[in-house]
């Protein structure tokens, strides 16, 4: 998947785009050509930490610059839309953070966006290209266990955002809060396993703490029953008040056999896949590749670069590789339906139209 010449991005963001997609890209083979903070002096002196050689609090600086390829858009979600629409009219490859917008208006405008244009445009849904999730993927592309009929997820973990100097973070009206947070990979998982979602119904609960800054609040815990358009169903169980945390637990259940999948993270990039056929009691350890495999490093660094190879491989050949802006589109759909239903105590049925 190695790209076919040498690539050039410019990273808008200072918190996740220099902690891990500045290493991501040099570790995928492109050179980091520009950063971007609204904080000026902050974009200077983490350019200089990096060796960056451009840095700039003007957007329009960053996306007029000719030498750079693409952007990579890590910026609360609020900014997304202008940010893709003045990226695509520079003639910029995107690749934009999740969750993809704060609203199904601005979600559609992306994806229209994307469309209209013929540069790559992906979503930062990087756990796709975790090597045991992918390792999920495959199993049931191949009908490992028959067809799926049902699958349910149950999430325990502490809060990551609490300890973060990054307030919009915890409020879903600026795409914080544990469904967009987490959820929307959650969401992301499910379609990529399973297909499109046909309906939903969901139930949140809020634990906010004491010292929680005035006028935020989110939800911290998630219940929700999914149909799929296949005919299957899945149930989500989402927590981020449990301490000490539990991690994740992922089954399968299908027409010949049973998939569990166990993490002691959030995202299935670590952690042990187990396998089990109809009418024999015992279940076997599925391989997958190593976290540093193929070159890479671990964690959130490596699995950021297999994306980024991915991204890099649309643009040489000219299409935009899962996860793409209408998967976006559909993460959002999602998102407002659960809110709607949250809201409204009944099953939502989801529309891209």
């Amino acid at each position: 998947m190695a790209s076919r010449e040498p690539k050039r991005v410019g990273v808008f963001g200072t918190g996740w785009g220099t902690r891990v997609s500045v290493p991501a890209f040099r570790a995928a083979g492109w050179e980091v050509a520009g950063l971007w903070s609204r904080k000026p002096e902050r974009a200077a002196s983490m350019a200089e930490r990096l060796e960056i050689p451009f840095a700039t609090h003007e957007a329009g600086e960053l996306l007029s610059r000719a030498e750079i390829d693409a952007v990579a858009i890590h910026t609360p979600p609020h900014m997304h839309l202008d940010l893709c629409r003045d990226a695509f009219a520079a003639g910029k490859h995107v690749l934009v953070d999740k969750p993809f917008a704060t609203n199904v208006e601005d979600a559609r405008a992306l994806a229209a966006a994307a469309e209209a244009c013929d540069r790559t445009a992906m979503v930062n849904f990087e756990f796709r290209y975790a090597p045991l999730r992918a390792r999920v993927e495959e199993l049931l592309r191949d009908g490992a266990i028959g067809a799926v009929r049902h699958a349910s997820v149950d999430l325990h973990t502490t809060n990551p955002l609490l300890q973060m100097d990054r307030p919009w973070r915890l409020d879903p009206a600026h795409g914080g809060g544990l469904l967009n947070e987490l959820g929307s990979h959650a969401i992301d998982r499910f379609r990529q396993w399973f297909g499109d979602i046909a309906s939903v119904s969901a139930q949140f609960a809020s634990f906010p703490p004491d010292d929680l800054p005035a006028g935020l609040s989110s939800e911290d815990q998630i219940g929700a029953s999914f149909r799929f358009e296949s005919g299957a169903s899945a149930t989500l169980s989402m927590c981020w008040v449990s301490d000490p945390p539990l991690g994740l637990r992922v089954v399968i259940t299908g027409s010949e056999g049973v998939i569990q999948a166990t993490s002691p993270g959030s995202m299935l990039s670590e952690g042990e896949v187990i396998i089990g056929r109809a009418g024999n009691g015992d279940f076997t350890t599925v391989e997958a590749p190593g976290e540093g495999s193929g070159g890479l490093p671990g964690g959130a660094v490596g699995v950021s670069a297999r994306l980024i190879q991915a991204f890099a491989q649309g643009i040489d050949e000219g299409y935009s590789p899962a996860p793409n802006f209408v998967d976006g589109l559909h993460s959002q759909l999602t998102i407002e339906a659960m809110r709607q239903s949250d809201a409204s105590g009944r099953v939502v049925r989801l529309s891209v139209g």
